[in-house]
């Protein structure tokens, strides 16, 4: 590949622990030599940039590279990423940026005439600018002055939580798993550079508004596709950060359907806004049947947070109910609803957490066998709190991870 055999400074790899002071470079080192180290890691992450021969090609990659023969002798790259696989190669230049800095498209049009000059294939921009998909860029880029190069986006966060994908993979060796729960040390640390979803789109408060009133909105309202669009953002983010605050195994479920894609799952998101004024964010733990679900209802701008367990198969009905109390019996599960499915129709129980104490034969009254399920819910209602953009993902966020640790605590999510 002319781009490898051309460079002016092969000696400049990534590394696991870099030296620069500028924290793109840091940032960028260590996902590249992450990728090269791993190839279980390469080979997902290159697929979603359209290459799928990641896991077995072999691989280089450089940082800040230059071409002295080149036309474009002053263009260098952040990094450079070159897989050949029998006789076929396949390359791609990445940009970096960290903390508040944007991606500028003048740059990556002079990487893409780099590129047609090269024969690389793609370019790859990372950044705390949150994309759509890789695909679809957060900053606009001509097709004229793309030169016919691919050209993917990532935000950092999302790599991020794309990394915690993997701290339990199964094809992962011990070291290749201790190798990167270093790395994702790193990764959350506040120097960083990394920067997480942290307010919902500019017209959130106005969505709030409108769902309280007889107007509302519908699936074609302008905003509607950023408002979930946002909020994908959102439980994608939670999601990484359930996964690191308790090192489960959390896994996002959607309710469109395991099958579905990202189309399907955006209308799908835009049906139940536009209907029933919800956004939804439902998480499930490998190896356990506990499930987590993150509600907020437009309308009465109450953010909820609830938490479905089966009951222990050897106990009967009055011993789930002192079972359950036993279990809730701490500071964390105060202000909690507790609901009891039991079998039959219309036999779903809800009681205060408070009042269940007092009288606890009231949930088990006529019945033998344990419930179906158990859900344990825990609401918050703040008008101001809920309008705004930061707060809103402040109180999803400390409601779910909350609820999550004390649930990790006692029990529920174990096998």
């Amino acid at each position: 590949m002319k781009a490898v055999t051309e460079l002016s400074n092969k000696e400049n790899k990534p590394r696991l622990i870099p030296v620069s002071k500028q924290a793109e470079r840091r940032l960028l080192s260590v996902f590249m030599a992450l990728i090269e180290l791993i190839p279980a890691i390469r080979s997902e992450f290159l697929l979603s940039c359209g290459y799928g021969g990641g896991k077995t090609s072999s691989v280089q990659s450089f940082m800040e590279v230059s071409y002295a023969s080149a036309r474009l002798s002053d263009v260098r790259p952040d990094g450079l990423i070159s897989c050949k696989r029998g006789s076929t190669e396949w390359g791609a230049f990445v940009e970096a940026k960290a903390d508040g800095k944007s991606i500028r498209p003048d740059q990556i049009q002079d990487y893409a005439e780099l590129a047609a000059a090269l024969d690389i294939d793609a370019i790859i921009t990372l950044s705390n600018e949150f994309a759509l998909s890789p695909s679809e860029l957060p900053y606009h880029m001509a097709a004229s002055k793309r030169r016919k190069r691919e050209i993917y986006h990532f935000a950092w966060a999302d790599l991020r939580t794309f990394l915690e994908g993997f701290r339990n993979h199964e094809s992962l060796q011990p070291l290749e798993r201790e190798v990167l729960s270093e790395c994702l040390r790193f990764f959350w640390d506040a120097s960083s550079g990394i920067a997480t979803y942290d307010a919902m789109p500019v017209k959130w408060p106005e969505f709030v508004q409108a769902a309280g009133i007889a107007l509302g909105f519908g699936t074609k309202t302008q905003g509607i596709t950023e408002i979930v669009h946002g909020w994908q953002q959102e439980r994608r983010d939670l999601c990484s950060k359930l996964t690191y605050q308790t090192g489960l195994d959390v896994q996002l479920i959607h309710e469109a359907g395991v099958r579905s894609d990202r189309d399907e799952r955006l209308n799908y998101d835009r049906r139940a806004l536009a209907d029933d004024y919800l956004l939804t964010a439902t998480y499930a733990f490998k190896g356990s049947k506990t499930q987590l679900k993150a509600l907020a209802d437009l309308q009465s701008c109450r953010t909820s947070v609830s938490l479905q367990i089966l009951p222990p198969s050897n106990k009967k009905a009055r011993a789930v109910v002192s079972w359950i109390l036993n279990a809730l019996d701490g500071d964390s599960w105060q202000g909690s609803t507790v609901s009891f499915d039991w079998k039959g129709r219309n036999q779903n129980r809800t009681f205060d957490l408070a009042d269940l104490r007092v009288e606890p034969e009231l949930a088990s009254e006529g019945q033998k066998d344990a419930p179906k399920s158990i859900r344990i819910v825990q609401s918050k209602h703040d008008v101001r709190r809920f309008k705004s953009r930061k707060k809103f993902i402040e109180d999803v966020e400390a409601l779910t991870i909350n609820m999550l640790m004390a649930a990790d605590e006692v029990g529920f999510l174990s096998k």
